[in-house]
Order: C-alpha cells, then sequence, then structure tokens
C-alpha cells in the first residue's frame, strides 16, 4: 500500500523482500517559519546566474508547513497542565487554519475554496495513489503525488522483484476531514502574487492488502481481512497557478500507527 508508517502492519509478508518496513518519509520537514526561509524561495522560485542571463525555476518542495496533529483524545482537566497545553495548542490551530482559508479564498482567481468539494477530491486522490502504488502505475502516481512522494513510492516500487500487490478500499470509518490548513505567500493578503497552500486531511478508512509471487501464490497480507487505517495525508497545491491541481505532497505520522 502507499502508506509508509500508518500501514507497515497491514500484512506480514513471508519472503525476505517483504520483511523491510516501510520507513518514514525524511522529506517532512518542521514548521517553516518565513522569516527562516530564503527569499527565493518565497518567491517560489531559485535563480541561477551566468554572465549572460539567469535562469529561474519553480519551487514546489517548500516541506511541511505545520505537522501539528490535534489529538484523538483531550487530557483529562484533572491533568490541568497538559489539558490547558493542548487547548491552547488546539485554539492556534484553529486560529491559522482560518487564516490560511481565507488567504487561500482571496487568492483562488481562477477556482474558488469549498471545502467538501475539496475532501470529495482528496479521497479520490488517496485511493488513486494506494491503487496505483499496489499496481506500479508510475504515470498515474506522477499525476497525483508531488516530487518528493513520487520519487519515495517509485523506488519502492523498484525493490518488489516479480511479486504483485493487490490492495482495495472498502470504505471510511470516519469521513475525511480537514484538520490544519496553511498558505504562504510573497504578496500578503493581496489578489495577486505567488502563493502555496498545503492541508492535512484526517483519513480513517477499511483497507485490504494482499502480496502474490509470480505463481499467483499469496506470500504476504490477506485479501479477506480488512484493517481500519490511520493517516493524516498532506495535500499542496500552488494557489497562483491556474493550471495546478491538489497533489499528495506527503504524510504527517498520526497519534497510532494503525487503528485495529
Amino acid at each position: 500500500m502507499a502508506s509508509l508508517k500508518a500501514t507497515s502492519n497491514l500484512f506480514r509478508p513471508q519472503v525476505n523482500v517483504w520483511t523491510r518496513a516501510i520507513q518514514k518519509q525524511p522529506f517532512l520537514a518542521h514548521s517553516i517559519v518565513l522569516s527562516q526561509v530564503p527569499k527565493a524561495s518565497i518567491l517560489g522560485i531559485r535563480a541561477y546566474s551566468s554572465k549572460n542571463n539567469q535562469m529561474q525555476i519553480p519551487l514546489r518542495d517548500l516541506g511541511v508547513f505545520a505537522n501539528y496533529i490535534p489529538p484523538e483524545t483531550s487530557p483529562s482537566v484533572s491533568d490541568f497542565s497538559n489539558w490547558r497545553l493542548t487547548k491552547w495548542r488546539n485554539l492556534k490551530n484553529s486560529v491559522q487554519n482560518l487564516l490560511s482559508v481565507g488567504i487561500i479564498k482571496r487568492k483562488s482567481q481562477f477556482e474558488k475554496w469549498n471545502s467538501q468539494k475539496f475532501l470529495a477530491e482528496a479521497g479520490e486522490t488517496y485511493k488513486d495513489m494506494n491503487d496505483a502504488f499496489a499496481r506500479g502505475d508510475r504515470g498515474m502516481l506522477e499525476e497525483v503525488c508531488l516530487d518528493a512522494m513520487y520519487s519515495n513510492l517509485k523506488n519502492q516500487i523498484k525493490g518488489r522483484n516479480n511479486v504483485r500487490w493487490e490492495w482495495r478500499y472498502h470504505g471510511d470509518v470516519e469521513a475525511p476531514k480537514i484538520v490544519c490548513v496553511r498558505c504562504i505567500s510573497s504578496t500578503g493578503m493581496s489578489k495577486h502574487g505567488f502563493a502555496i497552500g498545503q492541508v492535512t486531511v484526517r483519513m480513517f478508512t477499511k483497507q485490504s492488502m494482499a502480496v502474490y509471487d509470480k505463481k499467483n501464490r499469496l506470500v504476504g497480507g490477506d485479501p479477506n481481512k480488512i484493517h481500519n487505517v490511520l493517516e493524516y495525508v498532506v495535500f499542496q497545491k500552488t494557489i497562483s497557478n491556474a493550471e495546478d491541481i491538489w497533489r499528495v505532497y506527503g504524510k504527517v505520522a498520526a497519534p497510532e500507527k494503525l487503528i485495529k
């Protein structure tokens, strides 16, 4: 499955090539503070200078803007210190979400922001990514994933050694939910200028996975065993680009890797 850490326990392969746990993505960065980001990165370009000309290349990989995930359960008020800290963090995240949605709405000159429409598209993209990863469809992965995620999954596909994966989606345990929204812009609240948005979505779905060798023998997983899988998936889009779409940038580690 395309899950990295969150679904590494979904099956227990019986051949050596499948005993390697899917590693956590190394490219997920901590929260970006604009004052710490080079000006060229904020503007979305990297400049290469020479005596005769200067070439500018768009940047899409600025790390995960915010990796805060609200806890599944709040601490008891009897543990007042942790309870107060959790409430403060949730409040801070909610305010930042509102501000970022406001920026996205103002910057979206080509397609207006609609959270329900976004969640529907995000759910389909998530399923397309997992299905394409299981089938080894690099073309589809390149369409629905950004560069770092695509590279990570492509490298995993290369090491399969003549085995076939079969992934199935069996519905939602809970509806997808937006938990974090961030947007960086080179021109503040102006309608114009470069802007990138990231949205973290809580995906709690029912999935099954099976692995077959070249003789079609089951060597890992169980196609009839359904697991409840919890993941936090980060989607990214260049808001200022009319041609761009929401793609999977990466994942943020879930509080619980696998809920049974």
